[in-house]
């Protein structure tokens, strides 16, 4: 989806602006090397981190594969839902070096369907496959007692939205996310050609609804989006923040930035952290 909605945007802008100034083109618009990841990378990260390959069993029996990054005394454990077209193998590196700097375990798992995982994907089986993976970190011995952050990208932040409403995640990150199905299709419509264009949206899509998803999520929330995101616009993001029932919530909007590029921001960081000690902070509370 990512991929594609930048070669629209691309031609889009190209035949717009074409007339009136000069546009470069390179290959990078094209081409997309793979970002793999292996122990030796991990090493040289130098967090005393360790990369496991694992497998899991959906609950229909479909073997979905990714990635855990452990370290030794790792204060909770981040799960990440990719969006569209993620795929861990290809990439996994950079997003994984980024996200596993908090003193955190990370698990990264492809949808099924995508890179390693098998099965066929659908909406609902990517959200069923969401608690299982869910239920697979709190039934690890070594990762049952920590906090669990779930964080999302555009198709994944859906995921993670669903998840959250059904399970008892300490930390929600919705990152390029939209309110609904059809807003986020409705986004991508130039406004010039929506008179004149008429969706028929099938029930599975139009089920998908992050407003409902966080209707009673009462924990930390980030929302997070590219200032120049064109896939999943700045106004949805707002909305849901907006929208939120939890007080505990926060909207990063990164300088710069497009879709699914927000945690690439110089302040990224910061904010990610500040978010972090919160969500800590309120488990701390809750045992006391």
């Amino acid at each position: 989806m990512e991929r594609a909605t930048n070669y629209v945007t691309l031609f889009l802008g190209l035949l717009m602006l074409s007339a009136c100034q000069s546009i470069s083109v390179t290959e990078e618009h094209f081409l997309y090397p793979d970002d793999s990841i292996s122990q030796a990378d991990v090493d040289t990260w130098e967090r005393q981190q360790a990369l496991e390959l694992i497998s899991i069993s959906a609950i229909d029996g479909t073997r979905l594969k990714g990635a855990l990054i452990t370290q030794p005394n790792a204060r909770f454990t981040l799960i990440y839902f990719g969006g569209n077209q993620f795929r861990f193998e290809s990439q996994g590196g950079e997003l994984a070096k980024i996200l596993s700097q908090f003193d955190n375990n990370l698990l990264i798992m492809d949808h099924r369907g995508y890179g390693m995982s098998k099965g066929v994907p659908s909406i609902s089986t990517l959200e069923s496959d969401a608690s299982d993976i869910y239920d697979y970190v709190k039934s690890a011995p070594s990762l049952a007692k920590l906090p669990v952050i779930v964080h999302g990208l555009s198709l994944g932040s859906m995921i993670a939205g669903r998840l959250a409403s059904q399970r008892p995640v300490d930390g929600l990150v919705l990152e390029g996310s939209t309110t609904t199905a059809k807003a986020m299709i409705d986004a991508q419509v130039p406004w010039y050609a929506s008179p004149f264009i008429e969706l028929d949206i099938s029930d599975e899509l139009a089920n998908i609804d992050n407003l409902a998803n966080i209707e009673t999520y009462s924990g930390e929330l980030l929302v997070m989006v590219g200032e120049n995101d064109n896939t999943t616009p700045v106004s949805l993001s707002k909305t849901l923040y907006e929208s939120a029932a939890t007080p505990n919530k926060q909207l990063f909007i990164a300088t710069g930035k497009g879709h699914g590029n927000a945690i690439k921001s110089a302040l990224f960081s910061v904010q990610y952290k500040a978010f972090i000690e919160k969500v800590l902070l309120a488990g701390k509370a809750e045992t006391l």
